[in-house]
């Protein structure tokens, strides 16, 4: 178990980039909905589950970490910070010992979990008895108990109480988001507290609720006619699914992540609550049976068990083979592009948008498919290609989970992805730092492997140990071939693998990718109105984008080559911080490669990995290496690099030339 990270254990004012909007909501996952009953133990929550599965499981991955409940009692594991694991200090778990190994989150003397939710930092349990636990960071008020201390820290859930929802009250479903947190109550009413930027929180006000009063003084938020029977909270906005089918979104739009066929924010003044915008238009005649509210994008199964999906499109995550937005003009409403290929006869029975870059479904006959984003091997292909921006997710066949074996749920975090399968057992993939796939090491899985290739997560109560080396986490690795004869893996010559390796995320570099999210969000909203520019203004208003929000990578540092044999060279390198010296890490460089030693213009060297060779550091100065394959025996090679900002993908300054002959 590795203490990283400080304990919090007195109370903390809310975090400035906490209050902002924060793009990647780990807790973007499904809700099956539509009836009491539609997940085990007969609880709603907030990720994806089959009516049907023998598993009495639910599980939730968050941005950098992850909960389930088996049996009743949950199971935390990954980074421990401000308590969000909830085990009375700030470990990570699962880097070094298996989740099973360190017992039970106490929930209270007697008391057990019907349903788990993850946001960013924190997490939401909804317990037998229909109360409500959170623990974690309680900046503006997102645990709910008044207060915007921490929990999880230096206490344990159970010794809190419950979330006051009002006399009488109890929740029948939850959902925790980027900075807040929603619940359905048993009258078919919503609460929502936590940050209200935005209008996130649907009160007709920015004003956070959970810091100085308690959600259940808070009131009912206005849906509307109907009853809520499922709720999913995303990075800033929020959609509900009401009794007759229909979905109100509210909070901020800009994306069209609201479906509403414009940027425009809901629920932020009196006169644009969520009852004045109306339901999402779905298409003639369809309703919805359940919503997955993502960082910037939301994603629903349809009466007819179809796909539909809408907000940020890039790097494909909403599945139609292309990186438009959907929702954000009146031309583009969810109706209007109709289903997402999930594959020829297929359907869906769950989904799970993440609350990055990508999407999980969970389909009729059981299968899992992912899109969008590959880049740290989350959508489990075993490789780092995305999916769904040049072709449909029906295209790439199903994720492979083991032989024999079957998806029960499917959760997505940031840069990861969980299952519980039919046997009862957990599977996550993607990136692997501080032990958020639970596997015993950091490493990551999905990226040269599959899902089904590696263990399940031990989820048991005995004081299991690790097999193996702990892969503790030094260097990150990549490939990329430099021509002649390609060695490069799936995706063709010219492109980087995710690492296999991984850097720990430290309080202080989670401080510093909160506010890396902020920036993403308010370039993503920048990048969005100029999409709606005519023409001759759209390409200066997206250079306007990159001078306000983008930022100027170090430079690279350290850099050496070697030559390991007559066809492959290994680069080394410290990672340079996104924005200058400061965390986090670069993740993509612009790595050129010529026969000739490269000067000034770099137009004439090679490129490799397609312009952007990716890596899963997050710590400035962290060990980066490269091997580059298919070279000339006995021939000479020049290097330089340049790191891209990881939002505006701006270049920063070049490295000095580095020169290498193979052997």
């Amino acid at each position: 178990m590795s203490g990283i990270g400080p304990s919090h254990s007195r109370r903390r004012p809310a975090r400035p980039w906490d209050r902002g909007r924060i793009m990647r909501a780990p807790c973007a996952l499904l809700l099956l909905v539509a009836v009491i009953g539609a997940v085990p133990a007969g609880a709603a929550a907030d990720q994806a589950s089959q009516p049907a599965s023998p598993s009495a499981a639910h599980i939730a991955a968050g941005r950098f970490h992850t909960c389930a409940v088996l049996a009743g009692a949950v199971r935390c594991w990954g980074y421990g910070g401000d308590g969000a694991l909830g085990y009375g200090n700030t470990d990570s778990i699962g880097d070094d010992e298996t989740p099973g190994s360190v017992g039970p989150v106490d929930l209270g003397p007697g008391r057990t979990a019907k349903a788990i939710s993850t946001g960013n930092f924190h997490t939401c349990a909804l317990l037998d008895d229909g109360t409500v636990r959170c623990w974690g960071f309680g900046g503006d008020g997102r645990l709910g108990y008044a207060s915007t201390s921490s929990i999880g820290a230096s206490q344990t859930p159970g010794s809190v109480g419950p979330v006051d929802l009002g006399p009488g009250r109890t929740a029948t479903a939850i959902t925790a988001g980027g900075a807040h947190t929603c619940a359905v109550l048993d009258d078919g009413t919503v609460r929502c507290w936590g940050s209200g930027f935005d209008g996130r929180l649907g009160y007709g006000s920015t004003e956070n609720v959970g810091d100085v009063q308690t959600p259940g003084s808070a009131g009912p938020v206005r849906l509307g006619p109907g009853r809520a029977t499922a709720i999913s909270a995303g990075g800033a906005h929020t959609c509900a699914l009401i009794d007759n089918g229909s979905v109100r979104c509210w909070g901020f739009g800009a994306s069209g992540q609201l479906g509403y066929g414009n940027g425009n924010d809901v629920g932020d003044t009196p006169s644009t609550t969520p009852d004045t915008a109306g339901p999402v238009d779905l298409g003639a005649g369809h309703t919805a049976k359940a919503i997955s509210a993502g960082g910037d994008h939301t994603c629903a199964v349809l009466d007819d068990d179809s796909v539909s999906c809408w907000g940020f499109g890039a790097s494909g995550r909403l599945g139609y083979g292309n990186a438009d937005n959907v929702g954000s003009t009146p031309t583009t409403t969810p109706a209007s592009v109709g289903p997402v290929d999930l594959g020829p006869g297929r359907t869906a029975k769950a989904i799970s948008s993440a609350s990055g870059d990508h999407t999980c479904a969970v389909l009729d006959d059981d299968s899992v498919r992912c899109w969008g984003s590959g880049a740290f091997g989350q959508l489990g292909y075993a490789d780092t290609n995305d999916v769904g921006e040049r072709q449909t997710p029906g295209s790439v066949g199903p994720v492979d989970l083991g032989a024999g074996r079957s998806a029960a749920a499917i959760t997505t975090g940031d840069l990861h992805t969980c299952a519980m399968l039919d046997d009862a057992s957990t599977r996550c993939w993607g990136y692997g730092a501080n032990g958020r796939l639970g596997s015993c090491n950091q490493r990551g899985i999905g990226d040269d492997e599959t899902p089904g290739s590696v263990a399940p997560v031990d989820l048991g109560t005995s004081n299991a140990g690790c097999a193996g080396s702990t892969g503790t986490p030094g260097s990150t690795g990549a490939a990329a071939t430099g021509g002649g004869r390609p060695e490069a893996p799936a995706g063709g010559p010219g492109t980087a693998s995710a690492s296999r390796g991984g850097q720990p995320v430290t309080s202080r570099s989670a401080r510093a990718a909160r506010a890396q999210a902020l920036r993403e969000l308010k370039f993503g909203s920048c990048r969005a109105a100029a999409a709606s520019r005519p023409k001759p203004a759209r390409a200066r208003a997206r250079t306007a984008c990159i001078k306000r929000h983008g930022r100027t990578p170090g430079r690279i540092t350290r850099l050496s080559a070697r030559a390991i044999s007559g066809s492959r060279i290994v680069l080394t390198f410290a990672a340079p911080g996104s924005d200058g010296s400061h965390a986090p890490a670069a993740r993509a460089y612009l790595v050129k490669q010529s026969r000739r030693p490269i000067r000034r213009s770099l137009r004439r060297a090679q490129t490799l990995c397609k312009g952007s060779c990716r890596f899963a550091a997050t710590t400035v100065g962290a060990k980066i290496d490269l091997t580059v394959t298919g070279l000339r025996p006995h021939s000479t090679y020049y290097y330089r690099i340049a790191a891209r900002d990881n939002v505006s993908n701006k270049l920063g300054p070049r490295s000095p030339t580095v020169k290498i002959r193979t052997r």
